[in-house]
C-alpha cells in the first residue's frame, strides 16, 4: 500500500481517497497556523512557512508524496527542495493536464486578485503559450460551496466566456474548492474540465508508481543545509 499525504481538511482527504487508485491510502496533515483562505499572494507567501514544516513532517512520517492544497501552489519549488518525494500541486497539475487534453486552455478562479498570479504561474509551469485566459467568478473562497447554486451559474457563465470569447477548448479550475464542480461543469458543457485536486492526486500516484521524483539538479538541497550549517526549518529566531 502506497501512503499519500494531503495537506488540508479531512473531509478533502476523504474526497481523494474516493477518488485514489486501488493500492492508495490518502493520509493529511491540517495545519491551523496559517491563512484560513489564500485569495492574495501576501496570503500565499504567509502559507508557505507552514506548509514546508509540513511537508518534512510527512517525509519523516514516511509517506512517499505529498499534495499541497492550493492551487496557487505557494512554496512548491522551495519544498521540492527539501525532500525527495514528489511534492505536486494542484495548479501545475491541472495546467498540465488541461494542455494536453486541448489546443488552449483557460483557468477559472475565484477573484481577480489572484488572476495575474495564475498566469505567472502559467509561464513558470511552462504552458502560457497554450492558455487562452484567466476569468474570475468573483465568489471568495468560503462562499464558494456555501452556495451551490449560485456558484455553479457563474462558473458556467465564466466558462462559457473562456469558450465563446478565448476559444478555449479545455477548462482547468483554478482553485481547490471550485474542483468539486468540474464534474457537472463537465457534463453540461460536454468539453474536457479539470479537477485540480484529483490531478495532483493522479499525477502523484503516476509518479510514484513509476518510481520518479523531481531532478535533484533543478531541485537542488540549499548549499547552507547541504554543508550542515543550517537546519531544515522555516522558523528561525
Amino acid at each position: 500500500m502506497a501512503r499519500l499525504c494531503y495537506l488540508g481538511s479531512e473531509d478533502r482527504r476523504a474526497f481523494l481517497q474516493s477518488k485514489a487508485a486501488p493500492g492508495f491510502e490518502i493520509g493529511n496533515i491540517d495545519r491551523q497556523d496559517g491563512p484560513k483562505t489564500i485569495e492574495s499572494m501576501y496570503e500565499e507567501y504567509l502559507y508557505i512557512p507552514g506548509m514546508i514544516e509540513s511537508v518534512l513532517q510527512a517525509e519523516r512520517e514516511g509517506y512517499q508524496a505529498v499534495i499541497t492544497g492550493c492551487a496557487g501552489d505557494p512554496g512548491l519549488d522551495a519544498a521540492r527542495e527539501l525532500v525527495r518525494i514528489p511534492v505536486t500541486g494542484p495548479g501545475e497539475s491541472g495546467m498540465i493536464l488541461a494542455a494536453m487534453l486541448g489546443f488552449r486552455f483557460s483557468v477559472i478562479t475565484i477573484l481577480d486578485s489572484v488572476v495575474r498570479s495564475t498566469y505567472e504561474l502559467a509561464h513558470k509551469v511552462g504552458v502560457s503559450e497554450k492558455m487562452a485566459s484567466c476569468r474570475a467568478i468573483g465568489v471568495p473562497v468560503l462562499e464558494v460551496r456555501k452556495h451551490e447554486q449560485s456558484t455553479y451559474e457563474a462558473l458556467k457563465r465564466t466558462a462559457l466566456d473562456c469558450i465563446e470569447k478565448d476559444h478555449a477548448d479545455v477548462i482547468s479550475m483554478g482553485c481547490a474548492s471550485l474542483s468539486f464542480y468540474a464534474e457537472w461543469l463537465q457534463q453540461e458543457l460536454k468539453i474536457p474540465v479539470v479537477n485540480c485536486l484529483v490531478a495532483a492526486l493522479k499525477m502523484a500516484e503516476v509518479l510514484v508508481s513509476m518510481n520518479l521524483t523531481y531532478s535533484p539538479l533543478t531541485y537542488q538541497t540549499p548549499p547552507k543545509i547541504a554543508a550542515g550549517l543550517e537546519t531544515v526549518s522555516c522558523y528561525h529566531g
